[in-house]
C-alpha cells in the first residue's frame, strides 16, 4: 500500500514537472534567438535533455523496482 501511495505521488510530480517545462519550452520558442541549433529548432521536446530526464527517469525507476521485487521473490536479496 506505502507503495502505491509513493509511486502515484511521483507520477503527479513527474507529469507536473513535465507540463510546467513544455508550458516555458512554448513560451521560449516565440522569442527570437540569433544561434539556435537546427536540430532543436526542428524538434524541441526530443532534443531537450531535461523533458528526455522526466520521461527516463520514471520508467528507470519502475524498471528497478520490478527488479528487486524479482529478486525479493526469488530470495536473492
Amino acid at each position: 500500500m506505502m507503495y502505491t501511495v509513493l509511486i502515484v505521488l511521483a507520477v503527479i510530480v513527474c507529469a507536473a514537472s513535465l507540463f510546467m517545462s513544455i508550458s516555458i519550452m512554448r513560451k521560449q520558442q516565440h522569442h527570437e534567438q540569433d544561434q539556435i541549433h537546427p536540430t532543436v529548432a526542428r524538434h524541441p521536446l526530443l532534443a531537450n535533455p531535461i523533458v528526455i530526464l522526466y520521461l527516463a527517469i520514471p520508467v528507470l525507476i519502475v524498471l528497478g523496482a520490478l527488479a528487486w521485487w524479482y529478486f525479493e521473490i526469488k530470495g536473492l536479496t
